[in-house]
């Protein structure tokens, strides 16, 4: 070709009709033919040789993309059809998927799952969720947690609080007769073993007397208990204690602690003694020696009171109402993930979990007699999980206001 064609003369649809016209010469040319046509097309319309080849040699195929049928070289129709699974839960399926995790306390999608599964018995009576359609209802029974995850990615929003304190462990001879036990060394078949451990709603600083609040977490089954103490004295952490080991609907077998003066001591000894508990105590400054305990730390305390310093009467006693609270509903309606097996397999490492209610596995253990179990379905039954959230809801409310009218009177009142 002589002249020189210059560019954005001719548009795609222009190119794919000129291809299209040439393509049956192209392919019956020799080869030196071939060259000659591909130089002329090539400065025609701007393409690379091997493209121009390819749209020439395969003008009007018919292609299977991840995309749709493609037509090759068609100057009309890119896509003739979009292959691929249709979409099975509607778009309105989503505003009920919200009101789902927001009446669960904004768990995570696999939580969610069994939460709807394991309480579909009474859920559906929220005001939200009263004029569902039986089909989304049956939607909601078998959605998987991954399409909850992509249903909610546009509207779940992540609040992380940051905050840190220091504990300060001191060395003393009652540490030498407690026995160190690591996570790894903990056994895993044994019901009835316990971590505890202290949350401090000190604020920003130490310094002075505040609230604090016992975590007693059971491995197995991950049945937590929380008690408000008003400060870290040994009379009152282990009198909490004493309080939580007489409630639970098992029997405690073992002890496991961080080493805060407020456990390790001989009030806290003796009782294990006199109960034959058994009393064990983490490493130093390693908080994975009690991972189970530490994780409801943030998920049972954190999220309901934050990281403000609690140091009244009247704080105390809405934390230990809502503490309260806080424990059943955890206890008995929201689901749990549980490490079953994990195996390697090169880089990757492959982890299988179950996810119940702590309720729902202590009856499933045959650790627990009939009385337990008839005691513990009675429980749940007088427990209503809308009058719960409402009821943490308000007081909740009470608490921000006893903590803004401490520092603002004036702008509470």
């Amino acid at each position: 070709m002589i002249v020189t064609i210059p560019e954005g003369i001719l548009d795609r649809s222009q190119k794919m009709s000129v291809i299209n016209k040439n393509a049956p010469r192209y392919r019956s040319s020799r080869k030196s033919e071939k060259s000659l046509k591909l130089t002329e097309l090539v400065e025609l319309t701007g393409y690379s040789r091997k493209h121009l080849a390819m749209l020439l040699r395969n003008s009007g195929k018919v292609i299977f993309t991840p995309h749709g049928v493609r037509v090759i070289a068609d100057p009309y129709v890119s896509f003739v059809s979009r292959r691929g699974r249709k979409k099975v839960y509607p778009e309105e399926l989503t505003s009920y998927l919200k009101a789902l995790w927001e009446l669960s306390g904004c768990i995570s999608s696999k939580h969610l799952a069994v939460f709807i599964r394991a309480n579909q018995d009474f859920i559906f009576n929220s005001p939200k969720l009263r004029d569902i359609s039986p089909e989304l209802k049956e939607m909601l029974l078998t959605i998987s947690p991954a399409t909850i995850e992509r249903r909610l990615a546009p509207v779940r929003k992540k609040e992380e609080l940051k905050g840190r304190y220091k504990a300060n462990p001191n060395a003393s001879n009652i540490k030498k007769r407690i026995p160190i036990q690591t996570h790894f060394d903990k056994p895993r078949d044994r019901f009835g073993l316990v971590e505890i451990d202290l949350v401090f709603h000190c604020g920003e600083s130490t310094a002075g007397d505040f609230a604090y609040t016992l975590t007693v977490t059971e491995i197995t089954t991950g049945w937590t208990e929380l008690r408000v103490i008003q400060n870290r004295a040994q009379v009152w952490s282990v009198g909490a204690l004493k309080e939580v080991v007489d409630s639970l609907p098992f029997k405690v077998i073992g002890i496991h602690s961080d080493n805060g003066s407020e456990f390790i001591n001989a009030h806290l000894e003796r009782f294990c003694k006199k109960r034959s508990i058994t009393f064990t105590r983490s490493r130093a400054y390693r908080k994975n020696d009690a991972p189970y305990v530490e994780s409801k730390n943030w998920s049972m305390v954190r999220v309901y009171t934050g990281y403000r310093r609690y140091n009244t009467c009247e704080e105390r006693r809405i934390l230990r109402a809502m503490m309260r609270l806080v424990s059943l509903k955890h206890n008995l309606f929201i689901p749990t993930m549980k490490l079953v097996s994990k195996r390697r397999e090169g880089t990757k490492v492959h982890k299988r979990y179950t996810v119940q209610t702590p309720f729902a596995r202590l009856l499933n253990l045959n650790d627990l007699n009939n009385t337990q179990k008839v005691r513990l379905l009675r429980l749940r039954e007088c427990c209503s999980y809308f009058r719960l959230i409402k009821a943490i809801a308000k007081l909740a409310e009470k608490l921000d206001r006893a903590y803004n009218n401490k520092y603002h009177p004036k702008e509470a009142a």
